[in-house]
């Protein structure tokens, strides 16, 4: 009955390993599949040996199985280690330790199939045809120990990846390493116990192997975590919190129209977009639309081209209705993401409700009243975050604001006020009101001078950028003067704002800026869009100016920012760091003036400190320490020579690592 059970969950366990093959073939379009599909073959492998053992019930039938356990277990660990390294995205390049770490499987295993040599690794067999699950018993040979100890050299490698990528990775995602970590090292112990006992004892524990039975466990916690955390996601995990700010929905799919991913108000409009509908057809899907599908067909086809805006032109905007949501009209959008030579490689289609707003559409029925009634909502929609000028040039040449995204070298701007949350708290609903529209229109009218864009208002918070939807050849720069313009508007503002008691407190603002490659563009439909950007180049803007608060400073920008400002500002070096969610180190450094317009005073203090701060890089701490001393002397509020100041005292006592690089790793936002 005992074997009959184990030979019942070692064929489940090669079953399991078939079906995850197949399911990772059939639905994941993920470059990191190979990688776990040859571990799942090696594992299949293993299994495979060990139910032919369990089953054979003669001496011959069990060498085979060993031989075909020894193929598996050969090459199992080092596989592991491959599909760890590709998940945990390390950056060594695989031919440096894929082909080197292949080598001693492939030597061990050709040793295993030669008779003449086999004995290196086993020196004799028997097997006890009465007891098939204990009936294979092996002395093990000169090379045995040597073969068991390689997979415990790739399985401590695995852990150290699995390790540092535990420690870095959310609390959600962490569960998801540890149970990985948890399958690698239970058969690890169990086979390492195996082979210390037969090597040591000459023998092990009344025969039994009992690496199989943990491997079988093992294979169970492995294939389900694999399903329950969804380790092949091809929506990138970083972008997605950025979907789900997306107020409309929004659905991705591959060039074969198979789901890869959307944000939560896709997934209310459509309950099947779950992640195990991912990498299966759209057209599966309960409740599509087929008139989608039908509008993307034609898409692809070039039938649908706007090149200006025409009543008459046939657009790619849909509007439909949904059997379960009978009450409501949506409107969709569908972009096709194309490759340089033209091919397909996805699509981006977004998903409206527009029952409001049909009715009044519909009733525009002649076409020059339609392209009045468009211009005039374009003006007064753009009119708070565009400045007049560019307002104007886009209702002569409407094309501008076609739906869909480019790509282009832009600057990113984030403010926030200091301690705004306990300002708030001391008002009232209706002073706090009067309060942000008095600071955000000063503000904002600096940014629309300087011909920049309003992305949103978030809060006391604005989001801003330079370079779209008209092209600038000085953004940065418009940018940077932009920022020191407000910060000098700041201090009239907080005269006006203290003598009409309006605030508890001034309102001292915090800027980022970055400059880089973004995603610009149109979200919605062309009845109801929003204009913003998207990009790892703004996400950075952000951080940068949440690390203010760490440096003391006010305004800070990236060195790509600086680098495309020319000598226009007097501006000090500060550190590499490496900001929450990019992994790329950055130079920052502080605006402080225009160099026309600095005093005196300032002027110095940006020289002081940058002789200061060579020292610092330098690692000469009790010099650069009395250099610190010098200017907070002379400027005693200045917060980074404060922070570098307690950063030499402690370099004095506990030094840096030789081999540091210099960055700085911030964990707050």
């Amino acid at each position: 009955m005992v074997h009959f059970i184990i030979q019942i969950l070692v064929f489940a366990s090669l079953a399991l390993s078939i079906y995850m093959i197949v399911f990772t073939l059939e639905r994941c379009r993920s470059e990191k599949r190979f990688a776990f599909i040859y571990c799942v073959v090696a594992i299949f492998v293993y299994t495979l040996g060990y139910f032919i053992e369990i089953s054979c019930g003669s001496l011959g039938g069990g060498i085979i199985a060993i031989k075909i356990m020894y193929a598996g277990g050969c090459f199992m660990s080092p596989l592991f280690l491959f599909f760890v390294a590709d998940y945990c995205e390390i950056r060594v390049t695989k031919k440096y330790y894929q082909a080197p770490l292949l080598i001693v499987p492939v030597l061990f295993y050709t040793i295993a199939l030669t008779f003449d040599h086999h004995n290196l690794l086993y020196s004799s067999y028997s097997y006890d045809p009465t007891n098939p699950i204990l009936g294979m018993t092996v002395e093990p040979g000169p090379l045995y120990l040597v073969g068991a100890f390689y997979p415990l050299f790739c399985i401590i490698l695995s852990c150290i990846i699995l390790f540092r990528s535990i420690i870095k990775q959310s609390r959600g995602r962490r569960f998801a390493l540890i149970l990985l970590l948890v399958s690698a090292l239970a058969p690890l112990i169990a086979n390492f116990s195996y082979v210390a006992l037969s090597f040591f004892f000459k023998t092990a524990v009344a025969g039994i192997n009992f690496t199989a039975f943990v491997m079988i466990l093992s294979n169970f916690i492995f294939f389900y975590n694999v399903i329950r955390s969804d380790m092949f996601d091809l929506a990138p995990r970083a972008h997605a919190i950025t979907l789900d700010l997306i107020r409309d929905a929004f659905i991705v799919l591959d060039w074969s129209m198979a789901y890869t991913g959307s944000n939560k108000n896709a997934q209310e409009l459509f309950p099947g977009l779950s992640e195990y509908q991912k990498g299966s057809s759209i057209l599966s899907l309960e409740h599509w639309p087929a008139a989608i599908t039908n509008v993307m067909e034609k898409v692809e086809r070039g039938e649908y081209v706007m090149r200006k805006y025409d009543v008459s032109t046939k657009r790619r905007e849909l509007e439909f209705t949904l059997p379960h949501k009978p009450d409501k009209i949506y409107s969709s959008w569908q972009n096709r993401i194309v490759s340089e030579a033209g091919t397909t490689q996805g699509w981006i289609i977004l998903i409206q409700d527009i029952t409001e707003t049909i009715t009044l559409i519909r009733n525009i029925e002649e076409a020059h009243s339609k392209l009045q009634y468009f211009n005039n909502n374009l003006r007064r929609a753009f009119s708070t975050y565009l400045s007049e000028d560019v307002v104007e040039e886009i209702v002569s040449d409407p094309t501008r604001l076609q739906l869909g995204g480019i790509n282009r070298h832009m600057t990113a701007l984030f403010t926030d006020v200091k301690n705004f949350t306990h300002i708030a708290e001391a008002l009232k609903p209706e002073q706090l009101i009067d309060l942000l529209n008095y600071y955000l229109s000063t503000m904002s009218d600096i940014i629309l001078e300087q011909k920049g864009t309003i992305d949103k208002y978030q809060g006391d918070a604005i989001i801003s950028f330079f370079g779209a939807p008209l092209e600038l050849e000085d953004d940065a720069l418009r940018a940077c003067i932009a920022a020191i313009m407000m910060k000098r508007a700041e201090k009239e503002a907080n005269l006006y704002i203290m003598e009409k008691n309006i605030s508890p407190a001034p309102l001292l603002t915090r800027i980022g800026i970055n400059t880089g490659e973004m995603i610009v563009g149109n979200m919605g439909t062309q009845k109801k869009m929003n204009y913003t950007i998207i990009s790892n180049a703004v996400n950075l803007a952000a951080r940068i100016e949440g690390v203010n608060k760490q440096y003391g400073t006010w305004i800070l920008a990236s060195e790509a920012t600086i680098q495309e400002t020319g000598e226009h500002l007097l501006v000090r070096r500060l550190d590499r760091i490496a900001v929450v969610g990019i992994q790329e180190p950055v130079r920052i450094y502080e605006i402080l003036e225009t160099r026309a317009d600095a005093s005196a005073n300032l002027q110095k203090l940006a020289q002081l400190f940058n002789e200061a701060f060579i020292l610092f890089e330098s690692r000469k701490w009790t010099e650069a320490e009395q250099s610190f001393k010098q200017i907070l002397e002379l400027f005693p509020e200045d917060g980074p020579s404060r922070l570098f100041l307690d950063r030499c005292v402690q370099f004095q006592h506990q030094p840096p690592a030789p081999d540091w690089d210099g960055v700085f790793k911030l964990t707050e936002k």
